[in-house]
């Protein structure tokens, strides 16, 4: 599934365990419940969800897609 975030826009994902999270195009940042740093990611980078709670995924600037496999 490839999902379109605007400037500013965030994804919010709960129990998603295993789940691959790629940037196909503008850069996000990660954060992970649980997790000691939040992760920034360019087009091209994947992050793999390690656990259950929550994990916020936003567009740092413009229009930015993301897959979300798993």
């Amino acid at each position: 599934m490839v999902l379109r975030l605007n400037n500013k826009d965030f994804l919010r994902i709960r129990g998603a365990c295993g789940l691959a999270i790629e940037v196909v195009d503008g850069r996000v940042w990660i954060t992970e419940e649980g997790r000691p740093a939040d992760r920034f990611l360019r087009a091209g980078a994947r992050y793999l969800v390690r656990g259950n709670g929550m994990v916020l995924v936003g567009a740092e600037a413009g229009a930015t897609e993301v897959r979300l496999t798993g």
